[in-house]
């Protein structure tokens, strides 16, 4: 759907999910989360699922203190209803301990794919899917054959 395709709550819808990789990753502003988030809301990644707004903050800063420099860019989005799909690239330094692996110092840049879905103007429900292959690839932790 183009922009112009959009109902003014999907727009809106839009406009919301587009605030975690502009506004929080953009600029590590985890004090959003509270406006985004619907208290008990669920945000379901390739290493499980956070319920409930605390859960989720503790997820992204888990994140933000691996790659404090990180920045995500919007590629494109779709939205369709109360569900937006965005799609993202990550770049930062790996700068902080992720998942157990000390800081490497290096660069990455990750496809990302977000489906969200808004419910009252908040964020009910999120899945987050990374490239994480890519991501262990480029800090030196995993090698194709």
């Amino acid at each position: 759907m183009t922009t112009d395709s959009l109902t003014p709550q999907e727009r809106e819808n839009e406009r919301i999910a587009r605030r975690i990789p502009e506004d929080v990753f953009g600029d590590g502003g985890l004090d959003v989360l509270d406006d985004l988030y619907a208290p008990n809301a669920v945000d379901h990644n390739p290493f499980g699922s956070q319920e409930g707004l605390e859960a989720i903050r503790e997820s992204y800063e888990s994140f933000l203190s691996a790659f404090p420099d990180i920045t995500q860019t919007v590629e494109r989005s779709v939205v369709h209803g109360d569900v937006v799909t965005l799609h993202i690239t990550s770049r930062g330094t790996h700068s902080g301990v992720l998942w157990g692996i000390e800081p490497t110092a290096k660069e990455i840049e990750v496809q990302q794919m977000a489906f969200v879905r808004i419910e009252d103007g908040l964020i009910a429900e999120r899945w987050f899917l990374s490239d994480n292959l890519t991501l262990l690839r480029q800090l030196g932790v995993v090698d194709f054959p």
